[in-house]
């Protein structure tokens, strides 16, 4: 276990950590040295939408990145003690969106994605992208709707029924939550092509 390790190990003893696996061993790992000087690299050793957001090319190929050393801070989103890279994702009715300048009644059936990486979503924004989508259809057959995006720092999600939201693998969580982005938050090797704003 990640944790475990790195507690025997010595946080204080670290410098830079190469996660070596999929992209939930990067989210443990981000996770856990979030806010910290330690830099992580990454080398995924499958299909990995974080290696394709950030210019990451699996196995041998991965190496390359890590030599050339291109470091950029990052934002992370966060959610109660959890710290995360991707994608908060919650779908259901009566959810509510609540910022501090605004607020979001649904009526009907919405998922709601808070992109922190992802497909055209690169973490240097200090804001979430969130993308509200309604799901239309009968019972059997729902598609998506076109979705609403906008930009978002900090949120709480509501409902008046029972919802949870999703963070990959990595847990359920029940609403009422607070939701919010750590501007620059990890350091991370990236692929040289990705347009970053340098440390």
């Amino acid at each position: 276990k990640l944790p475990a390790a790195v507690k025997e190990f010595g946080m204080k003893k670290l410098d830079t950590v190469v996660v070596v696996g999929d992209d939930a061993l990067l989210d443990d790992a981000v996770n856990l040295f979030a806010l910290s000087n330690v830099v992580v690299g990454y080398i995924p050793m499958q299909e990995s939408a974080y290696g394709r957001a950030l210019n990451i090319s699996q196995g041998i190929a991965g190496a390359d990145v890590l030599a050339a050393r291109r470091i950029a801070k990052l934002d992370l989103g966060r959610v109660g003690e959890r710290f995360f890279l991707g994608t908060l994702h919650c779908a259901g009715k009566g959810l509510e969106v609540h910022s501090p300048t605004f607020s979001i009644f649904s009526q009907a059936y919405v998922a709601l994605d808070l992109v922190n990486l992802g497909a055209g979503v690169y973490p240097d924004q200090g804001a979430f992208t969130a993308r509200i989508t309604p799901i239309v259809g009968s019972m059997f057959k729902k598609s998506p709707g076109a979705p609403s995006v906008l930009k978002l720092q900090s949120c709480r999600l509501k409902s008046g029924k029972p919802l949870s939201a999703t963070l990959g693998v990595h847990g359920i969580f029940k609403l009422p939550l607070q939701v919010d982005i750590s501007p620059k938050a990890i350091r991370m090797v990236v692929g040289r092509r990705t347009k970053v704003k340098r440390k």
